[in-house]
């Protein structure tokens, strides 16, 4: 009887090893069909690519020639330090006398930005509402009484007048004051210049005397 039990204990003592060995192998297999399936998964996974960024330098629009404005002279007038020096830029790019602009800003609006007359001229250079929609589909100027979109559009006009008659100064204010046509006609007539033209070339005057005696 006792060996019997013996043989019983000895059988499921096998029985539990030989299940304990089972067991372990299976778990090993696991174990190493997950290692495999890693490195597999990684050898056959597509490459990452690597984006290199390169820092550049965009270029910056700059004409030869605009002014420095660091340094300009600035006039004792109602136009803030920041107008003034937008001016002195807009007139460098566009070949127009900074006297010549500001006589007609004082001749055309006495510096006001907000006058309209009752010809519908608007704002510190006085530009006819006839020549709004095209400044507007050209430059993208939509308000005349702002005096930056102003200003940009009388001294375009005015650097357009100068440039087709070879700067002539009485011709380009007698076509910037009666439009082109009326200038060609009084001009057929023998009109060589007008009221207009004289005021803004007396004031043009005036203002190169104070910037000329203030470098002196």
């Amino acid at each position: 009887m006792a060996n019997q039990c013996r043989e019983k204990a000895s059988k499921t003592n096998k029985s539990k090893l030989m299940k304990g060995r089972i067991c372990a192998v299976l778990v090993m297999l696991v174990l190493i069909g997950g290692v495999a399936g890693f490195f597999l998964g990684r050898s056959s996974a597509p490459e990452k690519t690597l984006t290199v960024t390169k820092t550049v330098e965009v270029p910056v629009y700059k004409s030869a020639m605009l002014t420095d404005t660091s340094e300009v002279f600035l006039y004792d007038v109602p136009l803030s330090d920041s107008l003034q020096r937008y001016i002195y830029e807009i007139c460098a790019d566009e070949g127009v006398p900074v006297t010549m602009v500001l006589a007609m800003i004082e001749h055309e609006s006495g510096f006001n930005p907000e006058v309209v007359s009752s010809t519908d001229d608007y704002g510190l250079m006085q530009i006819n509402a006839i020549n709004h929609e095209r400044l507007e589909d050209k430059y993208r100027c939509a308000n005349m009484t702002d005096p930056y979109q102003n200003i940009f559009c009388g001294v375009s006009i005015i650097g357009s007048y100068l440039e087709r008659y070879e700067g002539d100064y009485t011709k380009a204010l007698m076509a910037y004051n009666m439009g082109d046509y009326g200038a060609r006609k009084a001009w057929d007539s023998g009109i060589t210049s007008t009221r207009y033209s004289e005021r803004i070339l007396s004031l043009m005057a005036k203002y190169e005397e104070v910037s000329n005696a203030k470098s002196d």
